[in-house]
């Protein structure tokens, strides 16, 4: 007598109910990391269950998938639609000193940084103003106007324009004008740390007390940005141009500590050096201040 044994595969188990009801609840509510967690447990407990969890993550990661198309194409359609006002976000500064006694000075800051990101392009706008005097004399008066607008080039690299106007008596020069154009990249761009880089060549016209000059010069240009806790944060911007016979540079650092989720008090260094040949020129400044800072 012969006996055939059945030798055909047996199907996998298919997930129990009670682990399923954990897992669809999960997904209902779009909480991701639930839903991973339960799966991986699932799987530690339950290796027979492997070939069925296998088939459910496939199936998750796809409708994630689906659903960050919907978003991004929203997102991008948004955006296209707003107006040239709208969506531009950054931060307000504004800082004051006082003193009284042998020599009466004040002093004001203000500022404004902002930013619009748009599909292929973002908008960067920065403009600041300070003014210094003792005993009714001004001793010090700073003015800044910046546009850069830069095209995405990829996820780390962009290419910008650059028009810029700056104002600075202290440092010899009445007006300056500067426009450029060149590339950026974003060396590290990770939550808590940003660093980029960015140069191109650029032509400045420096109107000065006895003369006025055009020249051409090479920038170059080092963002930073460091969240060193939840509350602290902490930046560094140097910016360099080198013309023949002349080369200026700024140096701005920034510590800010988190009063609320909008409010800021921020504690900076910043300076300025100015190194012109051909005028006989060579000077520097530094300023440390207080200020508070309020993002928009």
């Amino acid at each position: 007598m012969i006996v055939a044994l059945d030798t055909a595969p047996q199907p996998a188990p298919a997930i129990p109910a009670e682990i399923k009801a954990m897992i669809d609840a999960a997904i209902a509510a779009h909480d991701d990391a639930a839903v991973d967690k339960m799966l991986d447990y699932a799987a530690k407990a339950r290796p027979d269950l492997a070939p069925a969890l296998a088939a459910l993550r496939d199936d998750q990661a796809r409708a994630r998938a689906a659903r960050a198309t919907v978003r991004r194409a929203a997102e991008q359609a948004r955006l296209a639609e707003a107006p040239w006002y709208a969506e531009w976000h950054g931060q307000l500064e504004f800082g004051a000193t006082l003193a009284t006694g042998p020599v009466n000075s004040l002093g004001v800051v203000a500022s404004a940084d902002l930013e619009r990101r748009g599909i292929d392009w973002t908008h960067k706008l920065y403009l600041r103003g300070e003014v210094q005097s003792a005993d009714g004399a001004r001793t010090a008066e700073r003015v800044i106007a910046l546009w850069q607008p830069r095209y995405t080039l990829s996820p780390r690299a962009y290419a910008f324009g650059l028009a810029q106007f700056e104002r600075d008596p202290t440092l010899g020069y009445d007006e300056r004008y500067t426009a450029g154009l060149g590339g950026g990249l974003r060396l590290v761009a990770e939550d808590g740390f940003k660093l980029s880089v960015e140069g191109g060549p650029a032509l400045r016209r420096t109107v000065t007390p006895i003369d006025r000059a055009v020249r051409v010069a090479a920038r170059g240009k080092l963002d930073l940005d460091w969240a060193l806790s939840p509350r602290l944060e902490f930046g560094q911007r140097v910016a360099l141009f080198y013309e023949a016979g002349s080369s200026s540079g700024v140096l701005y650092s920034t510590l800010d500590s988190k009063l609320s989720e909008k409010l800021a008090l921020r504690v900076s260094f910043e300076y300025r050096t100015e190194d012109d040949r051909l005028r006989g020129v060579n000077t520097d400044g530094s300023v440390s201040r207080a200020s508070l800072v309020y993002k928009l």
